[in-house]
């Protein structure tokens, strides 16, 4: 296993917002194999300076192996939904020019809890919109996943799906989306984090999907929750399951 650093991990320290160089650099500095580059720390989408972070990249010997983004494909419209494959498909392009392999993908959620802090108080849960199920729900993010799969291939870059609450909150919404979709070209992003009921279990669940890993701790204490991580359980899993990322 390699071990890499998401430029997320700067996200919340306080002082002036830096460039990503600056992450990158940082990120060589404490030894790390790679970066994974969140969505947000990409000033421009110009071909120009795209180019100039993947050169960054291979003069510091950091592997760019994943491109965070973010999307919504619980959307009753699908003329909304579309937008958001759109989106996807341009971040998919992204990533290729900056050479990751991965791309971070949510299912997305209702929103019907407005407030991220109500939404970890309900532990990721949230009612659907009136007159509508989760299971409609599930049916367009598959649907969308699967339009999504051509572009995934044709870009040599794997749609990674994280457990990231609403309908990726727990290992059964996780194993239901990837199930219904038949592809080399996408699997799961394994947060050890966002299983906040019986962790291990479900860990393990996804463990034989997963593509790539967030591995978090809460040294000093989380923001909403903490979670007394054993890495040398998860990485247990993570062989058993022949994980090699």
């Amino acid at each position: 296993m390699r071990i890499g650093c998401s430029t997320y991990s700067f996200w919340h320290f306080r002082g002036p917002k830096r460039p990503l160089i600056h992450y990158m650099e940082e990120a060589w500095s404490l030894g790390f194999d790679g970066v994974e580059i969140l969505q947000e720390h990409i000033e421009t989408t110009d071909p120009k300076y795209l180019s100039s972070i993947k050169k960054t990249a291979f003069s510091l010997g950091l592997d760019i192996y994943a491109l965070a983004i973010h999307n919504n494909f619980v959307l009753p419209k699908k003329e909304e939904r579309d937008f958001e494959i759109v989106n996807v498909s341009k971040w998919l392009a992204v990533a290729s020019k900056l050479g990751a392999k991965a791309i971070r993908v949510n299912s997305g959620r209702w929103r019907t809890v407005r407030s991220f802090d109500e939404l970890m108080a309900r532990r990721g849960r949230e009612p659907p919109l009136e007159g509508f199920t989760d299971e409609d729900a599930f049916n367009w993010v598959i649907e969308c996943l699967e339009r999504l799969i051509p572009k995934a291939e044709e870009y040599g870059v794997v749609l990674a799906l994280e457990n990231h609450w609403g309908l990726t909150r727990n290992a059964a919404g996780v194993l239901k989306i990837l199930n219904s979709i038949q592809s080399p070209w996408i699997g799961a992003l394994m947060d050890t984090g966002n299983f906040i009921d019986n962790t291990y279990q479900q860990l393990e669940a996804i463990a034989p999907k997963t593509v790539m890993v967030h591995a978090k701790t809460y040294y000093g204490g989380g923001e909403w929750y903490t979670l007394d991580i054993n890495y040398d359980r998860v990485f247990e899993i993570l062989r058993k399951a022949g994980f090699k990322g």
